[in-house]
């Protein structure tokens, strides 16, 4: 397996970076429009909630499942070419989508999106823990969060214009132009970053040589049994299942129990995002006051998502403003604990060559919460209501907060491979 040599010139880090973080936050514009969409093709009856959430949790199932097959590509294959194939098919779905009107083929056709867009974190995570120094893994892998709040803040925006312009379809045509473009930049701008690592960056060989001895030595099971993993699964697909999961049906709960129109609902959820960057920033300073423990500072974040969840029990219908403060929180509590477990927790595992494989798995467990969610809720909503439904958002966050705090003294490490 070829490694990344790591880079020393500060202008190549910042184009590195930069490179990194509009790919992200691109995607997101080609995975969240079809949340925005999906209120306006409930109202104009193109879809019923159950078929739209069943076309969501195709995406993200198949997010899910993308994330744990090229997690561990990610660390044997070219992360370049892996960032440009994901954005490249991720934009020909998003134009496809828009000239379809059946809910099956709208499913087949968002899953490959969701399978595509997979292939664009684990390599990223991976460019960062092999080219980057030890100083800035930690800051790149916390400052690449804001391309996912300014992406979906910029993906509900475009979404709100087009829709009022245009109409729900032309939301997917957007996405896949600027998909489109950024996935050219990628392509001649990594291009230029890895030839200067070539020749520029530095010689790790030996290091190299002896981590992938230990890679071979080390078996996927070891890694899942051996290591803490299993202990952090169940937290991770629930917080899942709050951060997207709930977020995707946001703007519908605003609009049925508000009565507000689909453009203004989105318009008004783009508080979340702004909100949610707070969430990484406060991950990193509760993870150093829980003396660098992940599962202990995820329990601060589990109780403040569900004391959000209740107090939305209580004041659902009657305040906008709050039930929208509300939903933040619970997001930006949901963002810090994706920062602690993908971003940071994968970290660990540079030593063994398996950074892209434990982020990818982890995302893919959270992914896997998604999808369950987004389902669910719309068959919950239909067939339940809105109150039990909010009810069992709070039923399954009490129990990721209780196995925080049963394993939060727990240390997570690889010392005996």
């Amino acid at each position: 397996m070829e490694r990344l040599k790591k880079i020393n010139n500060h202008k190549i880090t910042s184009l590195l970076f930069w490179l990194c973080w509009f790919a992200y936050f691109t995607s997101y514009i080609g995975r969240l429009n079809y949340s925005s969409a999906m209120t306006a093709m409930i109202q104009e009856d193109v879809l019923t909630k159950s078929q739209a959430g069943f076309i969501s949790m195709m995406y993200f199932g198949a997010y899910g499942i993308g994330q744990l097959c090229n997690g561990i590509l990610g660390d044997r294959m070219h992360p370049g070419k892996m960032i440009f194939i994901g954005l490249s098919v991720a934009s020909a779905a998003n134009m496809i989508m828009g000239f379809l009107g059946n809910n099956y083929l709208m499913a087949l056709i968002w899953g490959i999106n969701g399978y595509a867009q997979a292939m664009i974190w684990p390599p990223i995570i991976r460019i960062f823990s092999e080219m980057l120094k030890s100083e800035q893994k930690m800051k790149f892998c916390i400052d690449i969060v804001s391309s996912q709040v300014v992406g979906t803040l910029a993906s509900y925006l475009i979404a709100a214009v087009v829709i009022w312009i245009i109409g729900w379809k032309a939301v997917f045509g957007t996405a896949a132009i600027c998909l489109a473009v950024i996935a050219l930049i990628w392509y001649y701008g990594f291009g230029k970053v890895e030839r200067y690592s070539r020749k520029f960056g530095s010689d790790v060989e030996e290091n190299n040589r002896k981590k992938s001895q230990i890679e071979e030595q080390i078996k996927f099971s070891d890694l899942l049994l051996h290591t803490g993993l299993l202990a952090v699964l169940v937290p991770v697909i629930v917080h899942g299942v709050l951060k997207d999961g709930v977020t995707t049906w946001v703007p519908t709960f605003i609009t049925e129990n508000f009565f507000t129109s689909p453009s203004f609902s989105i318009l008004i959820t783009t508080v979340l995002p702004i909100i949610n960057l707070t969430g990484a920033y406060a991950a990193r300073y509760v993870f150093k006051k829980c003396g660098e423990r992940e599962v202990m500072a995820s329990v601060v974040f589990f109780g403040i998502a569900n004391i959000s969840l209740i107090g939305i029990c209580f004041v659902k219908g009657s305040s906008i403003v709050l039930t929208v403060i509300l939903f933040a929180v619970i997001t930006a509590s949901m963002m810090a604990v994706n920062t602690l477990f993908v971003n940071i927790f994968a970290l660990r595992f540079e030593s063994v060559g398996r950074v892209a494989t434990v982020s990818g798995l982890l995302n893919s467990m959270a992914y896997l919460g998604t999808a369950i969610s987004t389902f669910t809720i719309g068959v919950m909503v239909e067939k339940l209501g809105w109150n039990l439904t909010i009810g069992s958002w709070v039923a399954v966050t009490a129990v990721a907060l209780i196995l925080c705090i049963k394993y939060r003294k727990c240390k997570y490490c690889i010392a005996q491979f």
